[in-house]
């Protein structure tokens, strides 16, 4: 499951700043209305952050995550089966697109004198849910691999991404990620806190068959 990091805002913000001279380029500054989404698998968890589950699940959304299931068995059957035939093509966007997120959040992008963008990006006070993941998940969205039926813990984010080469120019190793907290009480009123941190640079060294060696991708519960 991926995190959806870019509006529409974003990106013309993003043209805009490319098409600024790199050594009067200052930082350019804008605001994003963007939703943090990501399964946390080892705790059993997903994570909704800037939006809840009500409001991101659309009816258009959860057949979108519910045809890319069925695209992944189209997909390994055509394959195992000799590739007879056109190979499935993968569903289109939902209609309308993916929900924003309530509030925005500030990014900041500033050209460094070799031509990459380095992005910043910062918020605090956004809605947060934390739902208990379903039993054999597909991995595909939020949508499906929770349970409406469940009760989510319900809180406040704060959150931090960045990017040190936004598109890759090849002038450096690309680091980014992002980290944050969730803080809130239970329905006993009993306080807890999740954290997170992911982090990985593109020229980290990668063994066969096995993650990159400067992989962060951490988490705690309390």
């Amino acid at each position: 499951m991926m995190r959806r990091a870019m509006s529409l805002i974003g990106a013309a913000a993003l043209l805009l700043a490319l098409s600024v001279p790199t050594a009067a380029a200052p930082p350019t500054k804008f605001a994003e209305n963007f939703t943090i989404l990501f399964p946390d698998v080892e705790r059993g968890l997903v994570i909704f952050i800037n939006t809840t589950r009500d409001e991101y699940c659309t009816p258009a959304v959860v057949a979108y995550e519910e045809a890319v299931i069925q695209w992944i068995i189209d997909w390994d059957a055509w394959f195992e089966g000799g590739q007879v035939g056109p190979e499935p093509p993968f569903p289109d966007d939902p209609a309308g697109g993916f929900p924003e997120g309530n509030d925005p959040i500030l990014t900041q992008i500033k050209e460094t004198g070799q031509g990459a963008l380095v992005r910043h990006q910062r918020a605090r006070g956004l809605v947060a849910e934390i739902w208990p993941m379903i039993e054999n998940p597909p991995l595909v969205g939020p949508c499906t691999d929770t349970d409406p039926g469940d009760t989510p813990l319900v809180g406040m984010a704060q959150y931090q991404g960045n990017d040190n080469d936004l598109f890759g120019s090849g002038t450096r190793g690309n680091a980014f990620g992002d980290r944050g907290t969730i803080t809130g009480r239970d329905a006993d009123g009993e306080p807890f806190r999740y954290s997170w941190r992911f982090h990985l640079n593109s020229r980290c060294y990668v063994p066969e068959g096995g993650e990159p060696a400067c992989l962060i991708n951490t988490s705690s519960f309390q």
